[in-house]
């Protein structure tokens, strides 16, 4: 009975210390601003759907008035910043919009939901475009962003085109990767889904870019590599086939990349991508 007891112990605390520092991680606040690389830029401000103060960066290209916008998306639990290097030569054509998600970098919030509630910042920031006559975007996405972007595409028609770096192609199957228990991670993964419902009402098996996907007719770019140990190929595959029927689609895979490594061309590949489609 003790043993029993210990087990039921040890997956109850596990997947609620795993569910914890998930939904509130140690955030990765970076120290660069446009400023370091040459740019300028606006510090800018606009509530979410839900009321969370939301905060960024909005670039604006030096010499077109005219010039389309770009929002970039950045990855968990990591900042507005962290991107920046990746997507600054952007700027040469293009208005950029970057911004923390909730909970992150400098924005509000009292935790993360690692995508989920993370929908209502991206519409936050379009409406807050629209606000300054920007009716069209292109969205670049990075890991949680790509996620976000390719879930709040299909609802909104200001989106015209999208690049989804190394997106998951639906949230309860990340679960298991934050457990790396042979035979364990998998009902692990399964109670922190019944605590993301419990206390946040948030049913990961909904979280699905594979899913919204299907419904995609714009130009879409999914980037990813089969060397990625944090979000496996096996996502990129389930988002291929959910695009099967997008004759706007472009998959771009590598062999050996991790997580975030970018290929010697992804500034040409990214750019043609834009100019072709916005």
């Amino acid at each position: 009975m003790s043993l029993l007891l210990l087990v039921l112990f040890f997956f109850l605390f596990a997947s609620l210390w795993g569910f914890y520092i998930s939904v509130r991680p140690l955030r990765i606040v970076s120290s660069i601003t446009p400023k370091d690389l040459g740019l300028d830029y606006e510090e800018v401000s606009f509530v979410s759907e839900d009321k969370v103060t939301l905060r960024g960066w909005f670039i604006r290209h030096k010499q077109s008035l005219e010039a389309r916008t770009i929002i970039a998306l950045h990855g968990y639990p990591a900042d507005k910043g962290n991107i920046l290097p990746a997507i600054a030569f952007l700027t040469e054509k293009y208005n950029l919009l970057l911004f923390d998600f909730r909970y992150l970098g400098a924005s509000d919030g009292h935790y993360s939901t690692v995508g989920a509630e993370e929908t209502r910042d991206l519409r936050s920031a379009i409406e807050f475009l629209k606000s300054r006559g920007i009716k069209e975007v292109g969205v670049w996405g990075f890991s949680m962003g790509a996620a976000v972007a390719l879930m709040v595409a299909p609802q909104q028609i200001e989106v015209k085109a999208i690049v989804a770096d190394s997106s998951y192609a639906r949230l309860d199957l990340m679960a298991p990767v934050l457990f790396r228990l042979p035979f364990l991670k998998y009902p692990l993964a399964s109670l922190m889904g019944l605590w993301a419902k419990l206390f946040l009402g948030v049913d990961l098996e909904k979280v699905s870019p594979m899913e919204s996907a299907k419904s995609l007719n714009i130009p879409v770019l999914i980037i990813h590599s089969k060397g990625d140990l944090l979000i496996p190929f096996r996502h990129a595959s389930l988002l291929q086939e959910s695009l099967r029927n997008n004759g706007k689609a472009e998959f771009w895979f590598h062999e050996n990349f991790f997580h975030g490594q970018l290929a010697p061309d992804y500034q040409r590949r990214v750019a043609d991508f834009f100019a072709a489609t916005l």
